[in-house]
């Protein structure tokens, strides 16, 4: 089921170059959604309770044959292996042992079964098989845990940026761009196995191609409801997976903190970059939320261009951890480093130069203060 690609060479380089370099583009506007079922305000204050990011793992050594790069998707599968894919390894994706030491390379740069062009999002599944987004290509690839093709998932009319797996992988939530009912949307829709589009969680039309290419996290909760979130704004939806008229639930929030752009011309490098949710995640039944923010202690106009591998000096990360039956703001930090989620939705990731060298720094996020729900103490 080798997907055909049916973009346009520009906007195959747009993909690309957003997935390399993580620079914001101007995003068309935005009209507001339509009413949600549950609107809930989300409350702007946390009691005495934070949240610790404890430091488990570094990934990338200079004898590694491939680099973690400037803007990598990470995973960890069920037997605790990291899966690493970057632009800069052109289609191959890094295996390391649960201890971080690098084990061997899968896939390859091409068109083909088992082969990646922009390899993204991944997914791991219960059975230690890993499921890979393919940004150019835009497909889904389904391995087995050594490696071997199960199965390729065509999502040629979408330009997928993040995906869930529900229903034990019968179908997909896939969030990007795309046309939906012949206009231009950033969508989350709900694709099948064999790639048919069965609904749309919520499509918002743009103007062009020129959007903000920076991920749109989707998230599954313990009910199955699919979690999506919307450009330029501080808010949450719950969708059923079969899709309907509208959210079941709709978490807003206004922090002062969150700036929505549009972005200055050269943001993030010489302007201040507009707010953007980065990463969504559930654990037992909280959802914690990270927002990418312009650096509180950048210099406007800030002198010569930061490399790649330096986007914590462009951005902060405020972490947010959320109670979705009632919108209450359960904790909350702000961290001076981007951080990401992984793919098994379990662990937080930084990318720091080291000797010119990218490392992967893997946390662990855990609760802790009196005022933390008891059920999310750290260690349990």
């Amino acid at each position: 089921m080798s997907g055909k690609r049916t973009a346009s060479t520009r906007q195959r380089w747009l993909i690309a170059f957003a997935a390399c370099t993580g620079i914001l583009v101007i995003r068309a506007g935005i009209p507001r959604p339509a009413a949600a079922q549950a609107l809930l305000p989300i409350a702007d204050r946390a009691g005495d309770c934070t949240v610790q990011l404890r430091e488990i793992l570094r990934l990338g050594d200079p004898g590694d044959p491939g680099t973690i790069g400037s803007r990598p998707e990470i995973t960890r599968t069920a037997a605790g292996e990291y899966i690493v894919a970057s632009v800069e390894n052109r289609g191959q994706l890094l295996v390391f042992d649960s201890g971080g030491a690098f084990l061997e390379t899968l896939g390859g740069n091409g068109d083909g079964p088992g082969e990646y062009r922009v390899p993204g999002r991944m997914r791991p599944g219960s059975d230690g098989s890993l499921r890979i987004l393919d940004l150019v290509n835009r497909r889904i690839t389904h391995v087995s845990p050594d490696g071997g093709l199960i199965e390729t998932t065509d999502i040629r009319s979408l330009h997928g940026l993040d995906f869930a797996v529900i229903d034990r992988g019968e179908r997909y939530a896939v969030a990007g761009f795309g046309q939906v009912d012949d206009v231009l949307g950033a969508t989350t829709e709900i694709v099948d196995r064999g790639g048919a589009r069965s609904s749309s969680l919520g499509a918002t039309p743009v103007e062009s191609w020129v959007v903000n290419f920076f991920r749109a996290p989707v998230a599954v909760d313990g009910e199955g409801r699919v979690w999506t979130t919307r450009a330029g704004e501080y808010g949450f939806e719950a969708w059923g997976p079969q899709g309907g008229s509208g959210p079941r639930v709709r978490l807003v929030g206004d922090p002062e903190w969150f700036d929505p752009g549009p972005p200055q011309p050269g943001a993030p490098v010489s302007a201040p970059a507009p707010s953007i949710v980065i990463s969504l995640r559930f654990d037992r039944g909280l959802l914690w939320a990270g927002t990418w923010v312009a650096d509180e202690d950048r210099e406007a106009g800030g002198g010569a261009a930061p490399s790649p591998l330096e986007l914590d000096r462009l951005l902060d990360t405020v972490l947010d951890v959320i109670d979705p039956a009632s919108g209450a703001l359960i904790a909350r930090i702000r961290r001076d480093e981007a951080l990401r989620g992984t793919g098994d939705d379990a662990l937080l990731f930084g990318v720091r130069e080291d000797g010119g060298i990218a490392r992967a720094v893997i946390f662990e996020p855990a609760l802790a203060g009196p005022a933390c729900p008891s059920s999310m103490s750290p260690g349990m």
